[in-house]
């Protein structure tokens, strides 16, 4: 017996759903000692949807995020990196854009910088290369050491 376990994101920009193939769960024999998922497969499972879900969602709030606030010009790319986020369900690697702050900063005698719209919406620790969800931060970890 084969399980394929798939996923299809709908709505946002696009109308068209793609489908991801999430897991591929096989039983050789139809023994009562395999019902259902080990541990380790719905651990698994459930880490790769988390996966496609928070970087789908950071992708399509990155999107709201490349034009200026003051003026709504286009912001220019300054280069790209990753963070991991921390997650229930295991770290998520996401890229984020450095983009450069628009020229209006510099017209008010401020210094033009790069910023990073994600980590500057996020905590401090985005500056380090880790992120901690938004409903996360500050509170401890519910699950024991060691997992």
């Amino acid at each position: 017996m084969r399980l394929i376990i798939e996923t299809r994101l709908e709505g946002g920009e696009t109308s068209e759903t793609e489908a991801t193939i999430v897991a591929v769960v096989e039983r050789k024999d139809r023994s009562v000692a395999d019902l259902g998922l080990t541990l380790a497969e719905g651990r698994t499972l459930l880490a790769e949807v988390q996966s496609l879900l928070v970087s789908e969602q950071t992708a399509g709030w990155m999107e709201s995020q490349l034009a200026c606030d003051r003026c709504g010009s286009m912001l220019a790319h300054k280069g790209a990196r990753s963070i991991v986020l921390r997650t229930v369900f295991g770290k998520v690697d996401v890229p984020i854009p450095r983009l450069w702050a628009c020229n209006s900063a510099a017209k008010q005698g401020r210094p033009r910088r790069s910023v990073s719209p994600l980590c500057k919406a996020r905590s401090p620790a985005c500056d380090a290369g880790i992120g901690v969800p938004a409903g996360q931060m500050g509170r401890p970890s519910t699950l024991p050491s060691g997992h």
